[in-house]
């Protein structure tokens, strides 16, 4: 048992009255400024000393309560997850008619609602749910959990097609995915009611794809059950002016073979830990026992962590541009052939790079080469995807853009989302179960009314 873990006396659980009402307030103090640092700083970057000062407490004292930041964090995420179990609880029929619908998109506007009064253990559960940490086994059992709840209500509503695991699997990580990209800003700029609607219609299609074009219509149209979305909509993020583009030191210029087979040794130590802990829960004695370096070799070709991050975020926008170029060029009425080419390949791709993808997201860094690069990269998909989307004769109404922002959340956060329900589930099988809920959900023309 570590020194700071024997600090820690019986007797201060919630439930125990011998602790009385000062200890509940402080217990419930520490909480408050807990949720406020994580709020301004993040998860990473607040500390047990900065939660024990903001709380006005001592260390020791916050040690008597809880064990850790990470302790802290979990009794949070399970008010959250409380929270979100009640809403799927009071959900009704779903199904191909106006009254399934209509019961999905009110379902859907509790949902954000709900992001929205917990976002920030949210936004912090989307940054910390990383492979390797303490906090991940917590988060995979109550996923899992809700998934399995949802699976049960999609089975008695009918759902055919799909597996209803592998559908309530696909649409809770797309449904968290865009409500975390729609509290980020990363979303076209709509109001609530109408990024509702686009979202709604495109997870009704990926669940009953034959539902009439009339029910959509009238739904969307005249839904009485408005969304309680807060968060403002500024511009969409990834259409906001990127900058010049940026000067890039690439690591293997110059060097000689040996050197350069060094270099890509720590690059792909870097490309594999980051995926596995995160670019936080990695450090630079990780890193080079990953690669087989001593530690002096990294800081003869890198200065920091932060350059080996620069080297691969520029690795990954190299091979980026030509994906979104193939994805552009898909014809959508092929019956899905090319997009499950496509999703062949860009699955190695998003395995190796998912550490980065991340890193672009959670704003790991301001430096200004990272952040261009992650605008650039997202406005090119989403051209691409206006391109294919718009190549569907719908009898429905659908944004385009809020579906293209649909595709991206699929395509970011579906790939780890599968594999995690079923490791033992291919690549093959994942790229042809996504291939399946795009086709529903996105590729869909309708049926006229």
């Amino acid at each position: 048992m570590s020194e700071d873990k024997t600090l820690r006396r019986e007797g201060y659980a919630p439930s125990n009255l011998v602790v009385g009402q000062r200890g509940a307030r402080t217990r419930q103090k520490i909480i408050t400024e807990t949720l406020r640092l994580f709020e301004s700083q993040g998860f990473h970057a607040t500390s047990v000393d900065g939660i024990a000062k903001a709380a006005g407490t001592s260390r020791s004292t916050l040690y008597q309560y809880f064990e850790s930041k990470e302790q802290i964090f979990v009794e949070l995420l399970e008010e959250c997850g409380s929270a979100l179990i009640r809403v799927a609880r009071r959900i009704g029929p779903l199904g191909p008619t106006r009254l399934g619908f209509d019961n999905l998109h009110w379902w859907l506007g509790e949902w954000a609602w709900t992001y929205d009064k917990y976002a920030t253990m949210f936004v912090q559960w989307a940054n910390v749910d990383t492979p390797g940490t303490t906090i991940r086994p917590l988060v995979t059992g109550f996923v899992r959990s809700y998934d399995a709840r949802i699976a049960e209500r999609l089975a008695s509503s009918g759902l055919q097609g799909m597996d209803p695991l592998d559908a309530a699997t696909a649409m809770s990580s797309l449904v968290h995915r865009f409500n975390y990209w729609r509290h980020m800003d990363f979303v076209p700029p709509r109001t609530g009611e109408e990024l509702l609607d686009g979202l709604a219609v495109s997870v009704q299609l990926m669940l009953f794809p034959d539902t009439p074009a009339e029910v959509l219509t009238t739904v969307v149209q005249t839904s009485g059950r408005k969304a309680r979305l807060t968060q403002p909509l500024p511009m969409f993020a990834a259409g906001r002016p990127a900058g010049p583009v940026p000067e890039w030191e690439n690591r293997l210029d110059g060097l000689s073979p040996r050197a350069a087979v060094t270099v890509r040794q720590i690059i792909d130590a870097g490309a594999t830990l980051f995926a596995d802990r995160g670019y936080h829960g990695t450090g630079v004695d990780d890193l080079v026992a990953q690669a087989g370096l001593a530690r002096g070799t990294f800081y003869k070709y890198f200065d920091e962590k932060l350059d080996l991050l620069l080297q691969l975020t520029h690795e990954c926008a190299e091979e980026m541009k030509l994906l979104v170029q193939r994805f552009a060029l898909i014809d959508p009425t092929d019956d899905g052939t090319g997009l499950r080419a496509w999703l062949t390949d860009y699955l190695p791709f998003h395995t190796r790079y998912f550490g980065v993808l991340r890193a672009w997201q959670e704003g790991t860094s301001n430096d200004p080469r990272l952040l261009v690069t992650a605008r650039r990269m997202s406005a090119a998909m989403l051209a691409a995807a206006l391109k294919v989307l718009g190549r569907v004769e719908r009898s429905y109404p659908l944004d385009l853009e809020v579906a293209a922002t649909v595709l991206g959340a699929i395509f970011e956060r579906m790939p780890e989302a599968l594999h995690q329900q079923d490791p033992e589930r291919t690549p093959g099988q994942i790229a042809e179960l996504m291939a399946t809920i795009i086709s529903r959900g996105l590729l869909n023309g309708g049926t006229a009314p």
